[in-house]
């Protein structure tokens, strides 16, 4: 952030959108802040395919985009070839063949993370419709912060689950020591859809430039207010609410959990030790029919915490911009 764009930022209201889209699913949550207050915050679902981003929530992004300088788009990314780097003999470990040199790193408080270049950069063209990016963000820092925030005693297994994929960590004494990102395969079966259309009385403001812009216009840095929105009465975007058979995905999550602790047990890299628990960090509202089912095939015992996401994704933006 240059010293000019330094000294302006006070003066807008700062819009911060994570868009997460899993499966046939889309969420998108947006908050708008000054000053550390919050002025509009909302979060919106929608029914999508292909991990596409639909039209409405394109519309959305764009909308905040225009009217306030300073939005700042997160994601997690959700591309193979990514991982923990891990230290063994003092030797960086990635997966299989993937060297370093190929690879972006990220470094946090507690650990290394990698994703291949060229799989980020497959991934992040999907949101060129919406004029890119601002912060990507690692699964696997997502479940280093849940570890570091609620520690549990024992060597465990961190599962990031959403219906679509699938990223975990075994986490011994604070240090991990297996990582791997999944791509859970398979048809997912939509029950039912329930669609609530609903309109709402707007503030000017929520969809303005509101006081902000007074400010700005009179640095004459934009004369221009053709895009200035001027309808009082704005309907709400259609919402969308979709309900999953989970079950066929049940089978596949616990057969990629099975398969990667039979991993860290018989690789010699790894140093295999006895799993005490599996902590599913449920970022997708998993039923409990398939959390029993997965716990029955794991045979190990598990915990569940429910995880928001976006909610994450909005607050390590807010941090990396200095806890806005």
């Amino acid at each position: 952030m240059g010293l000019f764009t330094s000294f302006l930022s006070p003066l807008f209201s700062k819009v911060f959108i994570a868009i997460n889209v899993d499966a046939s699913t889309c969420s998108i949550k947006l908050i708008r802040v000054k000053n550390t207050n919050i002025l509009e915050s909302f979060t919106k679902e929608f029914k999508t395919s292909e991990n596409n981003i639909p039209m409405d929530a394109i519309k959305i992004v764009r909308k905040y985009r225009k009217e306030y300088p300073f939005t700042y788009v997160s994601v997690m990314i959700k591309s193979l070839a990514q991982g923990v780097v891990l230290q063994n003999d003092k030797k960086d470990i990635l997966l299989g063949s993937i060297k370093l040199g190929e690879c972006s790193v990220a470094t946090s408080e507690h650990l290394n993370v990698f994703v291949k270049r060229s799989t980020l950069k497959e991934f992040l063209r999907r949101y060129n419709n919406i004029g890119g990016v601002d912060f990507v963000f690692s699964p696997f820092l997502i479940i280093d912060d849940n570890a570091q925030n609620f520690p549990t005693l024992g060597n465990n297994v961190y599962v990031l689950l959403q219906r679509s994929n699938i990223a975990l960590m075994v986490i011994h004494k604070g240090k991990t020591e297996f990582s791997g990102f999944f791509i859970a395969e398979g048809e997912v079966a939509i029950l039912n859809r329930e669609e609530h259309k609903e309109s709402e009385l707007k503030n000017f403001d929520d969809f303005s430039l509101d006081e902000d812009f007074d400010d700005f216009s009179k640095i004459e840095l934009n004369a221009s207010l053709e895009h200035l929105q001027t309808d009082m009465f704005i309907p709400n975007l259609d919402t969308t609410k979709i309900v999953y058979d989970d079950m066929p995905k049940a089978k596949i999550i616990s057969k990629i959990i099975v398969d990667a602790i039979k991993e860290y047990y018989q690789n010699p890299v790894y140093n295999g030790e006895f799993i005490d628990k599996v902590i599913f960090l449920d970022a997708c509202k998993l039923s409990d029919q398939a959390f029993e089912y997965i716990a029955k095939e794991v045979m190990i015992e598990t915990v569940k915490r429910d995880v928001d996401l976006p909610d994450i994704l909005i607050r390590f933006a807010r941090k990396e911009l200095g806890g806005y």
